[in-house]
């Protein structure tokens, strides 16, 4: 017998499947959640999420005039809001003279309630008083006097709806 030769045919080399696929989509997910991560920190640093209460700066000849009064002769140092809703309330704060605190409530409402000094909600107001509605209005007041020393005193008056 003859002997058939054979042909030997080089085997063709093909480059061989790397990892670096399959390595680069786990590595893909994460970077993506901390980028998503960044991205909403930054819009949540630069965006406003202030809320409106309503309270605006008003004129305190109208927050007093609101419950009845008028700026003391003696007061210095006012700040009044408006806080506009359903219901209106103003608020004022100034600083008077102690002695003159009396006589502005008296001459303010004669017929009103008189300062006293238990039952003021708070413990760092020394001496208050809360006036309701009377006739014809539909309005309370509400005041409450803090003594900053021998010859001052803080006084918060607010005035709002029912």
């Amino acid at each position: 017998m003859t002997q058939a030769q054979t042909e030997t045919v080089p085997e063709q080399i093909r480059p061989g499947r790397t990892r670096w696929g399959m390595f680069t989509a786990i590595l893909a997910v994460p970077t993506l959640v901390v980028a998503g991560l960044i991205a909403l920190l930054v819009a949540w640093l630069f965006t406003d999420d202030s809320v409106d209460t309503g309270v605006r700066t008003a004129s305190c000849a109208e927050a007093l005039a609101f419950g009845g009064a008028k700026l003391p002769t003696g007061a210095y140092d006012a700040r009044c809001t408006i806080q506009a809703g359903q219901d209106t309330r103003y608020e004022a704060g100034f600083r008077m003279p102690r002695d003159e605190v009396r006589e502005w409530l008296t001459a303010t409402y004669p017929d009103g309630p008189r300062l006293r000094t238990e039952q003021c909600g708070s413990y760092s107001v020394d001496e208050c008083l809360n006036r309701g509605p009377v006739a014809g209005q539909s309005s309370s007041v509400q005041v409450e006097v803090t003594y900053d020393g021998p010859n001052w005193s803080e006084v918060r008056f607010v005035a709002f709806t029912l």
